[in-house]
């Protein structure tokens, strides 16, 4: 077996962070704010300009584009609370990456079994980071696709080149009207429209696919260490056998606390999001077919939204099961069949300990799939609310 590299296997999410400027080894000094000055700057000018847009439509009483442009303030809001708890966690995160590198490493001077278990949930780990890529990219993809459609068919409807915006908006200084007719100040306000969407997607894709990543390693490592249970009291050094599997369990249990420590505030910013970006997507999406327009990118946005509170959710699960299917092991492990009274109180303390579910928290939630469910259920809750009002 090849030792696995870390950063080979995930070096999208780790070229990614650095061009975010928040990888874990960044230097936090006046040169990195400089360039988070120089990056944020059009990202937050899009905002405002988005705010304003926003008012502008609430005056007109128009609430189908006032909720269709709250959906990117929503995107702005979570991504700048998810960069600065990148940022402010980079030490403990670090020391994930760094307590992975050194399994990958020992899983060399492993039993084949165990290898071929680490070598598993790295590959899920790194097809859930490719599938997060992907779906970034075609977020992205499908705004740009949709704006080139339309500026073709509206052109060879009129005659002449009518340009399509990245995203509909509003404007002020008659900006809207201008840049029909200045190709200039199309490709600035475009820019700016592209930019923004682009630097969401990379904030995002940043942030919540490293705590799949680190769940899966952990279902890996419990599952290493449920085979050390199998015929465990059947052999003459019980005792130290046992004493191995507490200071693995001792080191899962650390590293699970140190995800939640990372990921708590994150999970539940990612929770409400989805929340909220549901039923205004869902709304979006209903009220334009009304009209008659084309919102696919919105189709995209609802789509990304289920996928992306699903799949922490669903890995979350997944540990929860692996922890329980450890506790399970550690009571069907025959102690009942030899007298060790040493090793029996050293597997009480490990079963009681394991009552406790191995589990990733969010502020106020469990992520597992039945948090999944109450998501739904609060969106689709607010998705009516929207409906009966507007």
């Amino acid at each position: 077996m090849k030792e696995l590299d870390f950063e080979k296997l995930f070096k999208i999410q780790m070229i990614g962070m650095k061009l975010n400027l928040c990888h874990p080894e960044t230097k936090i000094n006046k040169y990195w704010v400089l360039k988070n000055i120089v990056v944020f700057t059009p990202y937050t000018v899009a905002i405002i300009l988005l705010v304003n847009a926003i008012i502008y439509f609430l005056r007109g009483k128009d609430y189908f584009n006032a909720f269709r442009n709250g959906v990117p303030i929503i995107f702005y809001v979570s991504m700048k609370l998810n960069f600065f708890l990148l940022i402010k966690k980079r030490s403990k995160l670090h020391n994930l990456i760094e307590c992975m590198k050194g399994d990958y490493s020992k899983a060399c001077a492993m039993d084949n079994k165990s290898k071929e278990i680490i070598q598993e949930y790295a590959a899920r780990g790194r097809k859930v980071l490719l599938f997060w890529g992907y779906l970034m990219v075609s977020t992205v993809v499908i705004f740009m696709l949709k704006s080139m459609f339309l500026t073709i068919y509206h052109s060879k409807r009129s005659g002449q080149l009518t340009l399509s915006p990245f995203f509909e908006s509003y404007y002020p200084l008659n900006i809207m009207e201008l840049r029909v007719y200045n190709k200039w100040l199309f490709g600035i306000t475009y820019f700016n429209e592209i930019y923004f969407t682009s630097k969401s997607a990379l904030i995002f894709f940043c942030t919540i696919p490293l705590g799949p990543i680190f769940m899966l390693h952990i279902c890996g490592q419990l599952e290493i260490v449920k085979i050390k249970f199998e015929n465990v009291f059947e052999n003459d050094n019980t005792d130290e056998m046992l004493k191995g599997i507490v200071q693995n369990l001792q080191y899962i249990y650390s590293f699970v606390s140190e995800i939640n420590d990372c990921f708590m505030i994150i999970y539940e910013i990612m929770l409400k999001q989805n929340i909220l970006l549901l039923p205004f997507t869902s709304h979006a999406i209903i009220q334009s077919i009304k009209r008659g327009e084309v919102t696919v990118e919105f189709a995209g946005i609802f789509m990304q939204s289920i996928i992306t509170s699903s799949i922490p959710c669903y890995y979350g699960d997944l540990l929860m099961q692996k922890g329980e299917e450890l506790r399970l092991a550690a009571y069907n492990c025959g102690w009942e069949r030899v007298h060790k009274l040493k090793a029996r109180k050293t597997l009480l303390i490990i079963m009681t300990r394991a009552l406790r579910p191995v589990a990733i928290e969010s502020i106020f939630s469990t992520i597992c799939l039945d948090t999944l469910t109450e998501v739904y259920s609060q969106g689709y809750t607010i998705f009516n609310l929207m409906s009966a009002i507007y």
